[in-house]
């Protein structure tokens, strides 16, 4: 009886047993890659990686058995059956390839579990099939008990190797841990089941000579081994540069503005941070933020449509990267807003010469096939010089600057002081302040007297907001209204003067009408006439006594829009005045094509009217143009007699003004509003 455990441990070759596992080793890696994949991809990707994996896993096995068979020389002639060794790489193939779909595909641990079991049973299929195709002269008998003890090995350290593969630890612990449970599911597995054979050499059987001899074995191993990781191997290196290539592209398509190709504000975050570092690390480093916003540009947009705008974008970028010198930066953060950064100089002149080679780089006039356009900058600057090292905050001052110097009509560049930070404080302050006004019962409105010029007998009320801040006192409208319409919260305001206006002239003795502003972004809103609808219903006030007063602002932004509103508001018995007429882009075609009730002259050309020629002229063609369009038209800001006069002598419709008296309180409004004695109020004024 030969036992083959004896020639495991006596008769071997070293450099053999060397070779089957570095071969175990290389294709185990690359097999526990390839599988990590499939757990991490889908579709067409994880299809096609499917067989790869299937044929790497698969060779790795039937290579690492044969070879490790071609270590041990029993001595006396042997070889192997064709046919069973070719069925032994194909049981190996198919088995893994099944393994690799249970784990690509399980959906939960069970079904992983399964997979490294299955990967298991497929190395001791593939082991004893390749046994059954060695010859020699003999009969081998199989130890029951180390078959099945070799078998349990095999699948207890597959279940291992794909539960880790499962979890993608990741980095190199993920590769290494997975792959080294799979070397010893096919090293264990291999010498436990070769431990299990005896042979009984008997001299009447002879090995057939049709047979593989130990030479050719290894050149087909080597040959079939090789071709498969060299073809995994390539396949590998080229997937891991297309993974980088699409990461790098990925990393620039998230860093950069794809219209200009400038970095973005996601680069400047991140180059803010790193700048964070430096300065703190090292405090004789310098950096300045410049913040810069073009101005016209919507301007541009409307009146040429947005792709002519993008032209101009790309055309100030490429504008602006060329001016840029060695460390100094630049990135869209923005519509039509750019930050640059400037590190490594000495003096804040330096950081100046910067701003002007920008700002001078953008007012360039800009040629676009027919079109020749001109857009200005406004460049607001900060510095660690005097203005802080946190870069943050050198964003927001250099902001704060340029909007400063945006305001400036003389100038286009501004350095940050101190009192720009207090505004920007103050402004943030009043803007919370205004968002707890509503909230707090702190707004009231007052009355203005509308009065027929014919009788000067009043006609109506325009209410006026007025805000009595709890610390600062009475706050302008002037300040506080253009802070509500730049955030928003001009729609809940308004909505509240509206309802309040109504129910009160609800309660009036007298139908005197009452005339309420409309912000653009009332006008904008989808239940705006729904809202209208409500508080007339509500408070029980006619439709025909509402007045509500548009600014010629809100017809240009969106005309299709306000047109439609002021239908379905006209559709109610609603009236509709023009306000500030003359003020901004009135012209007759407006007049023509919105249905208007009344036209409000705006007061600064009602002022002096009686002195000025040209205001007189604008006052006589606008009161020409309401009578031939048959449109009464109201007089705002009539403050002496002679300016009375002049309306009267031209046959202006209705006034009011300072003429009539201040704007009225609540208590002041009723003693004309609800008594019999008011409809004469205003005569004696």
């Amino acid at each position: 009886m030969y036992r083959l455990l004896d020639c495991i441990t006596q008769e071997h070759i070293y450099w053999l047993l060397a070779t089957a596992a570095v071969i175990c080793v290389i294709g185990s890696t690359l097999s526990v890659h390839m599988s990590t994949r499939l757990t991490q991809w889908t579709g067409r990707r994880r299809m096609v990686q499917l067989p790869m994996a299937g044929l790497i896993t698969g060779a790795t096995i039937w290579s690492t058995h044969f070879i490790a068979m071609l270590a041990y020389d029993p001595g006396y002639a042997h070889g192997y059956e064709p046919v069973l060794t070719g069925v032994s790489l194909l049981v190996g193939v198919l088995g893994a390839f099944a393994a690799n779909i249970g784990l690509a595909y399980a959906k939960g641990l069970a079904g992983v579990y399964l997979a490294g079991a299955l990967f298991g049973l497929t190395v001791s299929a593939m082991h004893y099939v390749g046994m059954s195709a060695y010859l020699l002269p003999g009969v081998i008998h199989w130890a029951l008990p180390r078959v099945v003890a070799s078998t349990l090995l095999g699948v207890g350290f597959g279940v291992l190797s794909y539960g880790l593969i499962k979890q993608n630890i990741g980095g190199r612990a993920g590769l290494i841990w997975p792959a080294l449970l799979m070397v010893l599911a096919i090293c264990l597995m291999h010498f436990t089941g070769m431990s299990a054979i005896e042979i009984q050499l008997d001299s009447s059987l002879l090995v057939p000579p049709k047979t593989i001899s130990d030479a050719s074995m290894a050149v087909l191993i080597f040959g079939v081994t090789g071709l498969i990781l060299l073809i995994a191997m390539a396949a590998a290196t080229i997937e891991v540069n297309l993974e980088g290539e699409s990461r790098l592209q990925l990393d620039h398509a998230a860093l950069h503005d794809p219209l200009t190709g400038l970095p973005n504000r996601m680069w400047l975050t991140r180059k803010l941070d790193r700048l964070a570092r430096q300065l703190e690390a090292d405090e004789t480093v310098r950096a300045a933020v410049l913040t810069i916003d073009l101005n016209l540009f919507k301007e541009v947009n409307d009146l040429y449509g947005h792709a002519v705008g993008d032209r101009v974008l790309c055309q100030v970028a490429r504008r602006l990267e060329a001016q840029q010198g060695e460390a100094e930066y630049l990135a869209r953060v923005g519509g039509d807003e750019f930050v640059a950064i400037k590190q490594g100089f000495r003096r804040i002149e330096e950081v100046q010469s910067f701003a002007e080679r920008l700002h001078a780089a953008i007012a360039e006039p800009i040629d676009l096939d027919e079109i020749s356009l001109r857009v200005g900058a406004a460049v607001g600057i900060a510095s660690t010089l005097e203005d802080g090292r946190k870069p943050d905050q050198l964003l927001h001052k250099s902001d704060v600057a340029m909007y400063r110097a945006k305001s400036d009509p003389g100038g286009h560049i501004c350095l940050f002081d101190d009192e720009m930070d207090r505004r920007s404080r103050d402004k943030i302050q009043l803007v919370h302040d205004l968002r707890l006004a509503l909230r707090n019962d702190e707004f009231e409105l007052v009355y203005q007297l509308q009065n027929t010029l014919e009788t000067l007998a009043p006609v109506g009320f325009e209410v006026l907001l007025r805000w009595n801040h709890p610390t600062r006192g009475r706050v302008s409208p002037g300040e506080f209204i253009p802070l509500a319409e730049e955030t928003g919260l001009v729609r809940d305001i308004g909505a509240w003067v509206l309802r309040e206006a109504c129910r009160e002239a609800a309660s009036w003795d007298h139908p005197y009408s009452i005339a309420v502003n409309v912000a653009p972004q009332q006008l904008v809103q989808p239940s705006f006439v729904e809202g209208v609808m409500d508080n007339l219903m509500e408070t029980g006030l006619a439709p025909e006594r509402l007045e509500l007063e548009i600014t010629e602002a809100s017809i240009i932004d969106d005309q299709a829009h306000t047109l439609k509103v002021m239908h379905q508001l006209k559709s109610l018995g609603i009236r509709i005045a023009m306000d500030d007429f003359g003020t901004g882009y009135s012209s007759l075609a407006m007049l023509q094509t919105f249905p208007f009730d009344k036209i409000k002259i705006d007061r600064s050309f009602v002022q002096d009217v009686h002195k000025d020629a040209q205001r007189a002229a604008i006052v006589r063609s606008t009161l020409l143009l309401g009578a031939a369009l048959d449109i009464p038209v109201l007089a705002e800001g009539v403050e002496v007699e002679a300016e009375l006069s002049f309306l009267r002598q031209e046959s202006c419709t209705s006034v009011q003004g300072f003429y009539f008296g201040k704007p009225m309180s609540r208590d002041e409004m009723r003693r004309i509003a609800c008594t019999t004695e008011g409809r004469g109020a205003g005569d004696a004024a």
